[in-house]
């Protein structure tokens, strides 16, 4: 009997149903009951099939947004039939869900309709998307790709290794090549500004070049010419090479330079990099050289104007020509003597006890005995020496002839000394023991030597006295030809 019906018999007869009777007029039979616990399963699987799609979406990861919108259409697709198939089960107890169920199946189809529409718009995309062989593929390709990179980087970071100690070991070499070297290398940019310097001119520093201009160090007139020069050089591309002069820091200073253009790595100039040699010393040698000569070329031609007096006064006072060689070659050699001292010294000068030692030196056996040298040492310049070397000569020579120094008794002594009143050098010959001394009556050429010549060119005095006991000379050197006091 159908429940309604029951209720209505039972309400005419006065008695009401209670909720046991109720749920027990509602339990469906054996057939239903299997119909509705499948229902109830299916939705169970297909609840937990749209959350592990959603779960395993969530977790993989990776996916394009097409595939993450199919997978959410699909879950939803699944819960919605899962709905529609509770809903027969709840009407036994709720009978007002019994209409929700048509509901229910209009949104699954219309979801469904949804997901075959979306299926079909991304369909044409997904194919693209790599499959799982595919993509295990390009993952062995990558890495294999991957270890022969790391092969080459190992290989590229060797190559650099090697051309970076060689780079080093080039530099190491320049640096040794350069140091202590008049020679300085530098490179410049367009703006004419040291960008790099390695070993810079003396008195100079890298850090005081690094960043400025040749005009911003060097004095105007130099820094013009040396610009004019690299700015030639970045314009035609040819090496430049000058010399150049000028006053830094005191001191005159001379650089040969070589200036070449600096290309990047496409050929296009830069700037500058030049070689800076060092030239000043030779430059000072050099004029020093010039003026030597001009001073040896003045002493030469006042030598042979020498010369030629002494040849001229030697044969005026000689009867034969082999007196004449004899006298002319001693006066020669003691010049020569003089000169030999000179040279020894660059011509700076010479010691004059050492000039009167040498010119008494075919007497060096008396030294100490027959000759007596006494005087602190000085230094005479070159015209003293050359003058007075010729008045020892010829007092020795007189004195070897006619004077002390003839006879094995006889004493000369040689004494110097500065006046007391003034710095003049006074030198003082004096014999005794000798032949008795008879004045000359004429002058001779030793004479004339000692009192006029050597006197006017040293701008001193001369005394030239004949005492009977010896011959006696004082020679008064001005301090101008003195060079020192040992």
């Amino acid at each position: 009997m159908p429940l309604e019906e029951r209720k209505r018999r039972l309400a005419r007869g006065g008695l009401a149903m209670t909720p046991l009777q109720a749920i027990a007029e509602n339990m469906p039979s054996g057939l239903q009951r299997l119909d509705l616990l499948s229902d109830f399963l299916l939705a169970l699987s297909l609840f937990a099939i749209a959350g592990a799609v959603i779960y395993i979406g969530r977790k993989r990861g990776g996916y394009s947004p097409d595939m993450m919108s199919v997978i959410a259409f699909c879950a939803l697709f699944m819960v919605a039939i899962g709905l529609s198939h509770l809903v027969p089960l709840a009407a036994f107890w709720l009978p007002g869900l019994v209409g929700a169920a048509p509901v229910l199946k209009v949104a699954g189809a219309a979801l469904a309709c949804a997901i075959a529409l979306l299926l079909w718009w991304v369909a044409p995309r997904l194919p693209r998307v790599p499959s799982r062989d595919r993509l295990q593929a390009e993952i062995a390709a990558h890495l294999q790709t991957t270890e022969a990179l790391k092969e080459s980087q190992h290989q590229l970071e060797g190559r650099v290794e090697a051309r970076t100690k060689e780079l080093s070991e080039a530099t190491r070499r320049i640096e040794i090549a350069l140091r202590g070297s008049p020679i300085s290398v530098f490179s410049q940019d367009r703006e004419m500004r040291f960008t790099w310097v390695h070993n810079a001119p003396a008195g100079l520093s890298s850090e005081q070049l690094i960043g400025k201009t040749d005009a911003e160090i060097l004095p105007d007139e130099a820094a013009k010419t040396i610009l004019a020069a690299k700015r030639k050089t970045m314009e035609t591309g040819t090496a430049q090479e000058l010399e150049t002069h000028f006053e830094l820091f005191g001191r005159k200073r001379s650089f040969y330079l070589m200036i070449e253009a600096l290309r990047d790595e496409h050929g296009a100039i830069v700037g500058t990099t030049s070689v800076a040699v060092d030239i000043s010393e030779r430059k000072a040698n050099e004029d020093q050289l010039r003026l030597l000569l001009r001073e040896l070329t003045h002493r030469c031609k006042n030598l042979l104007a020498v010369i030629q007096a002494i040849a001229r006064q030697t044969a005026a006072r000689t009867s034969s020509t082999d007196d004449f060689l004899a006298r002319f070659s001693a006066r020669l050699v003691a010049m020569g003597s003089s000169h030999d001292l000179l040279i020894a010294d660059d011509w700076h000068g010479a010691s004059l006890r050492m000039l009167v030692e040498r010119q008494l030196g075919e007497h060096s056996d008396r030294f100490g005995e027959g000759i007596a040298i006494e005087g602190d040492d000085v230094m005479l310049k070159p015209e003293a020496v050359q003058n007075l070397g010729l008045a020892l000569h010829e007092l020795a020579a007189n004195a070897e002839k006619y004077g002390s120094l003839s006879a094995p008794q006889g004493e000369v002594r040689i004494q110097w000394r500065f006046c007391e009143q003034a710095s003049n050098l006074k030198l003082v010959w004096e014999e005794k023991g000798g032949p008795p001394v008879t004045p000359p009556k004429g002058s001779g050429f030793g004479r004339a030597m000692i009192e006029n010549v050597v006197g006017r060119a040293l701008g001193g005095d001369v005394n030239l006295s004949f005492p009977p006991k010896g011959v006696r000379c004082e020679i008064v050197i001005p301090s101008a030809q003195v060079i020192s006091q040992g």
